[in-house]
């Protein structure tokens, strides 16, 4: 968590290889998370993958999301067309999309539907961390709370840890176990969720 301007943005970006790192190091389960997404070997590609804020800027508008989910089943998990074209179509049922949105583009989908996608796209690798950029602040409140029960479903059922990125406090405890404060791009304060807000040490 942190004000806007505060550097949350910034640190995901620079796990997932978007922005250098220009100093110190960052691991992922023994990997070192260096150089750009292309310079990347496929394992670290794989236990790696991020929902964006936006999700109009984030899918690609001249592929159908059957497209855009069968993309990592093929590169990163090695299935065959047939395989992916099942699994895209799982995928979709897990965030509760029916298989028939498949031949959609992003255009003839809601802002909601758009991030219940870039969520099943970021499932698709079997990732062991996920890094959330504030994935709800740009949805109407009315499915802001429907996306994050389904982040808290999906975490359980297929057992991944999110580094969830917000400035909003209530969305933040309902959905963390460690909290971590970043004010002008420090760390400043982390704890654990049930200890963080009695009474926090930071304005």
């Amino acid at each position: 968590v942190g004000e806007s301007g505060s550097g949350k943005t910034t640190f995901a970006r620079s796990l997932i290889g978007l922005v250098e790192i220009e100093s110190g190091e960052a691991h992922l389960l023994d990997m070192p998370l260096r150089g750009t997404p292309r310079q990347r070997a496929k394992a670290t590609l794989k236990a790696m993958q991020m929902i964006f804020q936006h999700p109009e800027e984030s899918l690609n508008p001249h592929r159908t999301v059957g497209q855009t989910l069968r993309r990592p089943l093929m590169t990163l998990s090695g299935m065959k067309r047939a395989e992916a074209d099942r699994a895209a179509a799982e995928l979709l049922r897990a965030v509760n999309l029916p298989a028939d949105y498949l031949s959609r583009f992003p255009s003839e989908l809601s802002g909601g539907e758009k991030q219940r996608v870039a969520i099943a796209r970021a499932f698709a690798a079997q990732p062991a961390l996920i890094l959330c950029d504030e994935p709800v602040s740009s949805l109407d409140v009315s499915v802001q709370a429907a996306i994050l029960n389904l982040l808290a479903q999906l975490q359980a059922q297929y057992d991944v840890a999110y580094l969830f990125i917000s400035h909003d406090l209530a969305v933040v405890g309902y959905l963390a176990d460690y909290i971590a404060v970043i004010y002008r791009g420090q760390l400043v304060e982390r704890g654990r969720a049930e200890s963080f807000f009695t009474p926090p040490h930071h304005p």
